[in-house]
């Protein structure tokens, strides 16, 4: 298996502070928040990990990959979409088909956003998909239908995901999806059909939505702490909680 982080979104609502400095490369508890996830990919089965990023922000991305791999023997790769700017960006599942065929990605690949911030490892959702085969999809019980609305809300059936909306205005349910997702690489062939037929490009969320139409989709609940690092008091939380010493709560 691969695992592909992407980390090619301008972060717009994170500004000023993402007009220069990718969201994934933001200060968490001493260390870059991607540093958690690449932490979380060493202790897999993670054959390649590949970085998807954008031209505006390549330039410290490669100062970090470069800094990472002089420790490492399994280096983590680069792939560099096009866009200098939110105007011109490809959408996440554009630009996740650009870096799975500009990195030569052909084997099952674990898709993580690179704004993820997590304490829990994913051995529980590559072990799942080893067993069923089939997509699936890293879920978190948020425990708030308003928090609910701003993300992608599943609904389960003995672990066979019956329902995906995208940000709903009424919730079914509090389980939402954290941007996680696993593919068997012949469903990477999927993102090419789920684009022809005019499918929104952005959110990874509507292309979870038009797979649960064509095949069994499974959702992997994942139990510690989880946050998307989507607007600066979601940062702040997660800024504050990893500070305790410095900034008592």
């Amino acid at each position: 298996m691969d695992a592909l982080i992407l980390c090619g979104g301008f972060a717009t609502r994170l500004e000023p502070i993402t007009l220069f400095m990718p969201k994934p490369l933001l200060p968490v508890g001493g260390k870059p928040l991607v540093d958690y996830i690449i932490q979380d990919l060493d202790k897999l089965d993670i054959n390649r990990i590949v970085i998807a990023t954008n031209k505006r922000f390549e330039d410290q991305f490669e100062y970090w990959v470069n800094n990472k791999n002089k420790s490492r023997e399994k280096k983590i790769e680069l792939v560099v979409e096009p866009a200098l700017s939110n105007n011109v960006k490809q959408g996440a599942i554009k630009g996740m088909k650009y870096s799975v065929e500009k990195a030569g990605l052909n084997e099952d690949l674990l898709v993580i956003a690179g704004d993820n911030y997590y304490d829990f490892s994913l051995g529980d959702v590559v072990e799942k998909f080893n067993s069923q085969k089939a997509p699936i999809i890293c879920v978190y019980d948020i425990r708030s239908n308003e928090d609910a609305k701003r993300f992608g809300v599943v609904k389960l059936n003995n672990g066979v995901i019956t329902n995906f909306c995208e940000k709903p205005e009424k919730p079914e349910s509090t389980l939402i999806s954290t941007g996680i997702y696993a593919f068997r690489k012949d469903e990477i062939s999927l993102i090419d059909k789920y684009l022809s037929d005019n499918n929104n490009p952005d959110s990874p969320g509507y292309l979870i939505q038009w797979l649960i139409k064509n095949t069994s989709v499974y959702g992997v609940v994942c139990e510690g702490t989880w946050a998307d690092i989507g607007t600066v008091d979601s940062y702040k939380k997660i800024f504050l909680e990893k500070h305790r010493e410095v900034f008592p709560l």
